[in-house]
């Protein structure tokens, strides 16, 4: 298994739900340097930003674009800890889960529910 790294960016609605964006990038210093990148336009943005990380994955997803920012079209569990991110497509069947990580074990992988409008093209996690 090859693995990429994902960035993925946080974001708090208005609606109070978690919105994720996902970049893949060949390496981590890649991830980082774009994540510095978004880290500053997105401070002082009208969304709150709740996280920005880089992690190893390989889910790969269909590339951001603006002009889809509010069809948040898709739900997921987005799982990660100090070096490997999971992301699992929801249903709406899916039991729901905790959107803020706040009281989780810290032994344990963060984990949020988010939506977005981005569509995972393979999980491979």
């Amino acid at each position: 298994m090859t693995f990429g790294f994902l960035m993925i960016v946080m974001t708090l609605l208005e609606s109070g739900q978690m919105s994720a964006a996902f970049v893949n990038t060949a390496s981590l210093e890649e991830c980082e340097r774009r994540a510095a990148a978004v880290r500053t336009i997105l401070s002082n943005g009208p969304q709150p930003l709740k996280d920005i990380i880089c992690r190893r994955s390989d889910a790969t997803f269909e590339p951001f674009s603006h002009d889809t920012q509010g069809a948040h079209t898709h739900r997921y569990l987005v799982s990660y800890d100090d070096t490997d991110a999971r992301i699992t497509q929801l249903s709406g069947n899916d039991a729901p889960c905790a959107a803020d990580p706040a009281g989780q074990d810290p032994a344990k992988p963060t984990q949020y529910c988010a939506v977005s409008a981005q569509k995972l093209l393979s999980e491979g996690n």
